[in-house]
This record gives C-alpha cells, sequence and structure tokens, in this order.
C-alpha cells in the first residue's frame, strides 16, 4: 500500500485520471439501474426504436451521397 501512495505521490497525474474513470464508470453504472428500473416493458422485442431507425436512414443516405459525389 506504501508503494502505491509513494506512486501516486510521484505522479499526481495517475490520481486525477483514476478518479475521473471511478466517477465515469459509476456515474454509468447508476444511470444504467435507472434505465433498467424505469423501462416501461420487460419484455423487448429486441427491435431498434425509431429513432434509431431514423438515424440509419440518415447514415445510409449520407454515405449514397458520398459515394454518389466520388463517381461523378
Amino acid at each position: 500500500m506504501q508503494a502505491v501512495i509513494k506512486f501516486l505521490r510521484a505522479n499526481p497525474q495517475v490520481l486525477v485520471l483514476l478518479i475521473i474513470c471511478i466517477v465515469l464508470g459509476l456515474g454509468t453504472f447508476i444511470a444504467v439501474i435507472i434505465g433498467l428500473v424505469t423501462a416501461p416493458s420487460d419484455q423487448t422485442t429486441g427491435e431498434p426504436s425509431g429513432a434509431i431507425l431514423g438515424a440509419h436512414a440518415v447514415a445510409h443516405a449520407l454515405q449514397a451521397a458520398a459515394a454518389g459525389a466520388r463517381a461523378a
């Protein structure tokens, strides 16, 4: 334990990164738990929602436009 404390005192940026990772990890974990608890249904079909389908369509349209611009 003393070696870890000595290392962190010599490299304070490591301690800052460790704290950031712990905070972000805990925040993500809490967000997932809240999302699971507040989900309206416990039986999902696994199909994407409308927003995902819309984003997917936009991505395909942009790819097609880029391919058309390269071909011209």
